[in-house]
């Protein structure tokens, strides 16, 4: 019995091997998207595993909008990250240090540049942002709470 339950096992991850572990090795694209030194829109690309969850290409692709590029204040971290599936709904929970600027060209750059990356998630239909865990205003008046995504 126990012979024909391991028969039976092998047969099936022989028939259907995509439904068993073999999108482990497909590969997808991520696209960041920032301000060059002229103030221009422009992009790379990123090459990371198919499997990713929203959740976790968001924590990429804000990894590298804050550790690369211009129109972020130094030291922003992402806090926690929630995708509501339901509403298609990605939720950035950022440290204080986002507040540390000062300027309506800034923060227009800043919250252009955030949108622009979380648009570029595939999924996610609308985007907010939180400040240590609160609902709040960026220092000249933006709230960032239910964004529909413009790409």
């Amino acid at each position: 019995m126990k012979l024909f339950i391991v028969l039976f096992i092998l047969i099936l991850l022989f028939a259907f091997p995509q439904s068993v572990g073999a999108d482990s090795t497909k590969l997808d694209k991520l696209t960041i998207f920032y301000f060059d030194a002229d103030e221009n829109i422009s992009y790379y690309n990123i090459i990371i595993p198919a499997w990713l969850t929203i959740e976790n290409r968001a924590l990429v692709v804000f990894k590298q909008v804050f550790d690369k590029t211009v129109f972020v204040p130094q030291g922003v971290k992402v806090l926690d990250v929630f995708f509501h599936n339901e509403y298609a709904h990605l939720v950035i929970n950022l440290s204080a240090e986002i507040l540390n600027y000062g300027g309506t060209y800034f923060e227009y750059r800043l919250v252009t540049k955030l949108l622009m990356n979380a648009s570029g998630i595939r999924g996610v239909g609308y985007f907010s942002i939180m400040i240590d865990g609160q609902w709040r205003y960026l220092p000249e008046g933006t709230k960032l709470h239910i964004f529909p995504c413009i790409i």
